[in-house]
């Protein structure tokens, strides 16, 4: 790494320096609150993570637009593949939510999550 490569001093380092989002990633959105009709939905490929306070457009299957601010955005994370049971033994989907008894001790190993980016709609 040259001179004019180093690291802004104080700012966090970037994907190139070990830290940051990568550029695409899958996310998870989370519209309003389930119980109050909200919805979440899983991106199917990589996209750019939005920030605080952009906007993003969702369009339906109609061609309809639908325009969300992002109010939040939560970083998850999950036993590592090494801490759950296979999936040939499992009786769900790998995907599916867990359930029932859970080991007795915290996980020795993580691994990051979907990231839940929170939106509000727009007017």
């Amino acid at each position: 790494m040259n001179r004019s490569e180093d690291p802004v001093p104080g700012e966090p380092p970037g994907p190139e320096e070990g830290g940051g989002a990568p550029p695409l990633m899958p996310w998870t959105l989370v519209v309003g609150e389930s119980d109050a009709g909200g919805w979440t939905a899983d991106l199917e490929h990589g996209a750019p993570l939005p920030r605080v306070g952009e906007r993003i457009v969702y369009i339906a299957e109609d061609g309809s637009r639908r325009h969300f601010r992002v109010s939040d955005i939560t970083h998850t994370v999950q036993a590592s593949a090494s801490e759950r049971p296979p999936v040939r033994e499992s009786a769900g989907s790998p995907n599916a939510t867990v359930s029932g008894p859970h080991p007795p001790h915290p996980p020795l190993s993580l691994r990051a999550g979907l990231p839940r980016v929170d939106v509000t709609p727009e007017e």
